[in-house]
């Protein structure tokens, strides 16, 4: 069971890594690239300014979730430091269960965001994304000119949160089951 455990831990700490560093990618791709064009051809991808900031949306959420899963987060040391361990592993068992639910209410009110408004047009997009649906003749790409796509990054980013604290809840009981050690 507990290698079972440590394989899930891997796999989500791997998820949120790759799609923390693979939105830093694509930022830095696309801005540089669209630099680039600018100072050689005069003008710029309509699409260059809008796609980054969508991307940074999703990289802060899968960094969330690997900074959560990691222990690597903000927290108040000074206050919990002082702490008896048994006591400070109690807080964070009840910190774990709270941001646990706090992902879940994220990804819903994203989802609701996102019922609501996600039909709403982006004007940067439009033009980029009605040349795309022409050229291939598939109406899924009209989507992407909607905020739907970006404000999905909610609904995405809470329920990575809140796996993130599922894990770290598993890992906190765990330790705070076993027994501990004796001094000798």
């Amino acid at each position: 069971m507990a290698t079972l455990f440590c394989l899930i831990r891997r796999i989500a700490t791997g998820v949120f890594a790759f799609g923390a560093g693979l939105s830093m990618v694509l930022i830095f791709l696309i801005v540089f690239g669209n630099a680039f064009i600018r100072y050689v051809f005069g003008s710029s991808l309509t699409w260059g300014d809008q796609v980054p900031v969508f991307l940074g949306i999703y990289g802060v959420m899968f960094g969330v979730a690997l900074a959560y899963v990691q222990d690597r987060h903000v927290r108040f040391g000074m206050v919990v430091d002082f702490l008896p361990s048994r006591v400070r592993e109690s807080l964070f068992v009840v910190v774990d269960l709270s941001v646990a639910v706090i992902g879940v209410l994220l990804a819903w009110s994203g989802y609701l965001f996102m019922a609501s408004r996600g039909g709403m047009r982006i004007s940067g997009l439009s033009g980029t994304v009605r040349s795309l649906r022409d050229a291939t003749g598939l109406e899924f790409f009209s989507t992407l000119g909607t905020l739907a796509p970006y404000q999905f990054a909610l609904c995405l980013g809470g329920v990575l949160l809140a796996v993130a604290a599922l894990i770290k809840l598993v890992e906190r009981m765990t330790m705070l089951c076993s027994p501990s050690p004796e001094v000798s």
